[in-house]
């Protein structure tokens, strides 16, 4: 039987001689298969006395008879269920084109594990897709017949059919749902099934996979090795395809330590929370919109204009008056103020990147509203450099429209 695990970030694990999942307990061969899963050069675990405490890390893992799920830390008291939600509408939004205006419905949502959510995301969108036909595309189909079609492969055809004058080695096209978007489909609905243990999420797969009987079936590797251009002709599968491509590329990439499997599907909420913001940014501001925007720099030499440190702000908009208003995400909960560090950052920004009219620092909501307001560097020559700091309500996003409407008047 699996047990499970509900963390937050930098909540702890204890480390006991039994598992004892409802008080957060894990065994020493689970804690040293933990501290060894490492994600762009960082533990995903911190060790401690007797403990591990979860970083900034969230998603899933897997152990022998054990899943963990670490969840993003909110201001508040916010139920499991709800932060379940809201991660997964981040990580939507996050990995799906700019144009994304709705979320999968809440019915979808209602799931007990992040999997389970996105693999339900993923069937809404794909039953949708086969309901209205599966896509054709012409396909070119190598093959030995018993009649010329298209042309003769006259390689094929001296080397294989010299004792069989009958037969002709043949290219052609021809016009077949097997093609490389079904593929992929039918990839992503049978390492769902593998994966999935809900069983509506299973009921809905076997409902699935009789649509996909004449499709080819590929590897998970050959599937991401195929990227797939979205086009008028084949553009009623791109949304289903964003949704498994996140699947296949982010969940379970498998490890071993010792003897112990390790399945695994984490996102950095640093980097999430960045993206997700500048995703958004591009939803309200569409093509004014700027992600780690380059060709800025804090120096310059003296002798040949040789430029040094680079100044890369995680988003820039333009606004209607040609100025750039720059914000930098920080996914940090300050206890009184500002870090000194951000303040120079900006500072560094609002100085030395041209046509730059405001800069914001964009946290998570926090509970000291007080540091939230309008502030200016002291500025030389006359010129007052405006700084903004504003925290955003993640937990809006639970009301889509409200949140972006909320969102367009941090910017006002």
């Amino acid at each position: 039987m699996m047990e499970t695990i509900v963390l937050k970030e930098y909540d702890q694990l204890h480390i006991r001689a039994k598992r004892d999942a409802g008080n957060h307990t894990v065994t020493l061969e689970d804690a040293l298969a933990l501290q060894r899963i490492v994600m762009e050069d960082e533990p995903v675990f911190k060790w401690g006395y007797k403990k591990l405490t979860a970083q900034h890390w969230v998603g899933t893992i897997s152990l022998k008879g054990l899943n963990i799920e670490i969840l993003p830390k909110l201001y508040g008291h916010v139920s499991t269920d709800s932060l379940r939600i809201v991660l997964m509408r981040m990580i939507t939004v996050s990995h799906q084109a700019p144009a994304v205006r709705e979320m999968p419905g809440m019915a979808w949502m209602r799931k007990d594990s992040l999997i389970e959510m996105l693999i339900g995301t993923y069937l809404g969108v794909l039953e949708t897709y086969v309901k209205e036909g599966l896509q054709h595309s012409y396909q070119t189909v190598s093959q030995n017949i018993n009649r010329v079609k298209g042309k003769i492969l006259f390689g094929k055809q001296f080397s294989r059919n010299v004792l069989d004058p009958a037969k002709f080695w043949c290219s052609y096209s021809k016009f077949t749902a097997d093609n490389d978007v079904n593929r992929f489909m039918k990839v992503c609905l049978h390492q769902m099934d593998i994966l999935t243990r809900d069983s509506q999420n299973k009921r809905r797969i076997k409902y699935l996979l009789p649509a996909f009987d004449r499709i080819s079936l590929i590897s998970k590797e050959q599937a991401l090795a195929r990227p797939i251009v979205f086009h008028s002709a084949n553009h009623r599968a791109a949304e289903a395809y964003r949704y498994g491509l996140l699947f296949l590329k982010n969940i379970f990439s498998t490890l071993s330590a010792g003897n112990t499997a390790i399945s695994m599907m984490l996102f950095n909420m640093n980097e999430l929370y960045e993206l997700f913001i500048y995703r958004v940014a591009k939803i309200v501001y569409g093509s004014h919109t700027a992600y780690q925007m380059r060709g800025n720099y804090l120096l310059a030499r003296d002798t040949d204009g040789r430029k040094y440190v680079g100044l890369r702000p995680d988003i820039a908009i333009k606004t209607a008056t040609g100025e750039l208003d720059i914000i930098d995400t920080k996914w940090k909960i300050p206890k009184r103020f500002a870090k000194e560090s951000d303040a120079y950052q900006m500072n560094a920004y609002s100085s030395s990147i041209q046509n730059v009219g405001r800069v914001f620092l964009l946290y998570p909501h926090v509970e000291n509203q007080d540091m939230v307001g309008d502030y200016h560097f002291a500025g030389l020559g006359g010129r007052t450099r405006t700084l903004k700091i504003r925290t955003v309500n993640l937990l809006d996003v639970l009301d889509w429209k409200k949140f972006i409407r909320d969102f367009k008047d941090i910017f006002v």
